[in-house]
């Protein structure tokens, strides 16, 4: 683990997503992937997580949308920037996912260079927001 770079975890059930993301993403960030809740919580009890990339839709395993409010809920992330990249298009599901918790929802498809500039947005934001405390 480079530990100039921040980290980031990727929790996505399209394994062909899960491939693209990755690689965009890992030339800039220490990045975690999974497709699995189960391997997505010993993730985030073993590291520390600087943003979370949840697809809303994680098949037959919980909604992204319940582990946005558990994160909400948890001391250690109650803060930690969440973009939802997902397929549901509706404004209600932005709506309920922002409300949750979200700090940024973003449907797919996403261009790969605009998901990057956005993962660096919210984590640049949360830098200068620690910085004024």
């Amino acid at each position: 683990m480079d530990n100039t770079k921040q980290t980031v975890l990727l929790i996505e059930d399209d394994e062909m997503i899960l491939d693209i993301y990755s690689r965009i993403l890992s030339k800039e960030f220490n990045l975690f992937t999974t497709d699995k809740v189960e391997e997505f919580y010993k993730i985030i009890e073993k590291n520390n997580i600087d943003c979370f990339l949840i697809d809303l839709s994680l098949g037959l395993q919980k909604s992204g949308l319940v582990l946005i409010k558990e994160l909400r809920a948890s001391e250690k992330y109650f803060d930690t920037p969440i973009i939802v990249v997902t397929a549901h298009a509706f404004a209600k599901d932005e709506r309920i996912c922002m409300e949750a918790g979200a700090t940024k929802f973003i449907r797919k498809p996403i261009e790969n260079q605009r998901l990057l500039t956005e993962v660096k947005r919210v984590l640049q934001k949360k830098k200068m927001n620690s910085s004024k405390v």
